[in-house]
């Protein structure tokens, strides 16, 4: 158990290490989060569209195939 222990304590201390420094303060990383948070708004907003055009490309797709498939169904003779 204090070996676990030790061991989850050196890997918090070489995360903590690993963090860069505190630059400005408090206000300053309040900054960057807000701007953070606008960056992945915009991002996300972009991946929506992209998401909502590639669904209406997928069906327009899937109707292009249905109606390949139709016009090869209606070419065969009736047996």
């Amino acid at each position: 158990m204090s070996a676990a222990l030790v061991k989850a304590t050196k890997q918090f201390d070489a995360l903590v290490a690993a963090l860069p420094p505190s630059e400005g303060g408090e206000k300053a990383q309040l900054r960057r989060i807000a701007e953070l948070q606008a960056e992945n708004d915009a991002v996300g907003q972009e991946l929506q569209k992209q998401l909502e055009a590639a669904v209406k490309e997928l069906k327009q797709v899937q109707e292009l195939l249905n109606q390949a498939a139709d016009n090869c169904l209606n070419l065969k003779k009736p047996d």
